[in-house]
């Protein structure tokens, strides 16, 4: 009859140990799930400086199956990754901006076009593009990814991991 006391006693005393234990390990496996949330989303995105979003970018396409090459930081006229699947070269500009994106970034990729001896390029954006840049993007077939785009980027990568 000892015995069986004793060994109440202990589980009434290893009880509160045993809920604060349960507590850490439930608490740890929350805030795992909210940076690993927090890594693929655009409110960290808007957040970056440019060579984070750069790098950021960087590992979505390999994600994708894509072998990407970082142009160097100054002087990359006007393409800061290439990119390559298929045989096909492409150039990104990528402007992590807090507004929209005008002319001058396509005009930038354009001109990376023929400098990178590209098959096609493209401006990816945290943001959107004005109407101008459409229109400049369009006339010269140069491909827009903007803010919905780049969500739709990343679900697709994140299935990939």
């Amino acid at each position: 009859m000892d015995k069986i006391l004793a060994n109440a006693n202990f589980f009434k005393d290893a009880f509160p140990v045993l809920l604060v234990f349960l507590g850490i390990v439930v608490f740890s496996f929350i805030i795992t799930l909210i940076i690993k949330k927090y890594k693929w989303s655009l409110f960290r995105i808007d957040r970056m400086k440019g060579d984070e979003f750069e790098d950021f970018i960087k590992e979505i396409y390999e994600l994708l199956g894509y072998k990407v090459v970082k142009t160097k930081k100054s002087g990359d006229q006007g393409i800061d990754l290439i990119v390559k699947k298929l045989f096909k070269k492409t150039g990104i500009q990528l402007k992590r901006y807090s507004s929209s994106v005008g002319n001058s970034a396509v005009q930038e990729a354009v001109a990376g076009k023929k400098y990178y001896k590209l098959d096609r390029v493209c401006v990816l954006t945290n943001q959107t593009f004005t109407k101008s840049a459409v229109a400049l993007a369009k006339a010269n077939g140069v491909i827009l990814i903007d803010r919905d785009g780049l969500k739709k980027l990343i679900k697709k990568a994140k299935k990939k991991r």
